[in-house]
């Protein structure tokens, strides 16, 4: 009987841990159910302060500009823009990174308001841009060479790396590696480029071109002041070509050569050629008046009042407003705009 009894006993135990079990279940289900429902709250209430937070940051970036640590890393997380150039970002966290840059550099005494600040640093990223995408057009390169060079240049003033860090970290909070990447690279392009359209015969062909039918026009009775302010490509265009008055010395010699020899109301029949690029040359009046030489004697000196009009060779700086005037810019924040009177024109 004991033997017997001693048998079941352990079939009544195995039923009495699975009545146990059974009995627990819905105990442990729940604890499960709570977990989850407290994983998925703590999950959605993170998801709640990343997007509030996110939310303050874009606001700060697109509403204010701001440029503290808080909205430059939402910013940089977020890979947030701060305008396009012809398609292509300027990350608001570079421009915040350029904007504290020129501020370091300028000093706290310097006579720039913020806006101006602001210009700067739009002006230089998308110049950066256009730079790059003409670089590519002529098929200039960057090469380690050139990159040598200028560290080579700057070691010499610098000494060692650890200085030139020093220093550039002062001036402008980059390292060496950081001021070759934002700025030494966009400057070799810069000359690259310069050279390569100043030495570009054609193009001065074609610009030689343009002048010397601008002056048939005006030998045929065109308006000379409304062809200046067509086509002229300097500060006088508005003027209508003209320099004013100015006596002998205060010209470029084949200028002043042209100008000397003309008569009152008298346009030079030739384009006159200077290191400035190719004039047309009119005399707008001539006059005698007595003047104090170097030594001080009183005595005549012949005056002439001119205009003209210029056409400039090629040149990075003419390309360049060339490229702008023709260039797409969507700027997102809210500064001034730059690129206004340039998309105005």
């Amino acid at each position: 009987m004991n033997e017997e009894q001693n048998l079941l006993s352990p079939m009544e135990e195995e039923k009495k841990e699975e009545t146990l079990v059974e009995k627990n279940e819905p105990t442990r289900r729940r604890e499960k159910d709570n977990f989850k429902m407290f994983l998925f709250g703590f999950i959605g209430l993170v998801a709640a302060v990343i997007i509030i937070l996110g939310g303050v940051g874009v606001y700060r970036v697109y509403a204010k500009a701001s440029i503290d640590s808080f909205t430059v890393g939402v910013a940089k997380f977020l890979r947030l823009p701060a305008m396009k150039v012809n398609g292509e970002r300027v990350l608001f966290s570079d421009y915040a990174d350029f904007y504290k840059a020129i501020k370091l550099s300028m000093g706290s005494d310097a006579a720039i308001t913020p806006e101006e600040m602001s210009d700067r640093v739009l002006w230089w990223q998308a110049n950066a841009i256009l730079i790059s995408g003409a670089a590519k057009t002529f098929g200039i390169a960057i090469e380690q060479k050139d990159l040598d060079e200028v560290r080579s240049q700057l070691l010499q003033q610098f000494q060692t790396v650890a200085g030139a860090d020093a220093e550039l970290l002062k001036r402008y909070g980059w390292d060496l590696a950081a001021y070759e990447q934002k700025i030494v690279r966009t400057m070799i392009l810069q000359e690259k480029l310069n050279e390569k359209i100043s030495l570009d015969q054609k193009a001065r062909e074609e610009v030689r071109n343009q002048a010397e039918q601008v002056l048939v026009q005006t030998k045929a009775g065109g308006n000379f002041e409304e062809l200046a302010k067509q086509y002229s490509e300097d500060g006088t265009a508005a003027e209508g070509g003209s320099l004013g008055w100015f006596g002998r010395g205060d010209m470029v010699p084949e200028f002043e050569e042209v100008a000397f020899a003309l008569k009152k109301g008298e346009i030079n029949p030739e384009i006159v050629e200077t290191e400035f690029g190719y004039h047309i040359v009119r005399v707008d009046d001539k006059k005698t008046e007595k003047l104090k030489d170097e030594d001080g004697k009183m005595v005549n000196s012949e005056q002439v009042s001119a205009s003209h009009i210029i056409f400039r060779f090629p040149g990075l700086d003419k390309y360049m407003d060339e490229l702008a005037k023709k260039a797409n810019f969507h700027l997102y924040l809210k500064v001034h705009n730059p690129f206004l009177q340039r998309e105005q024109q």
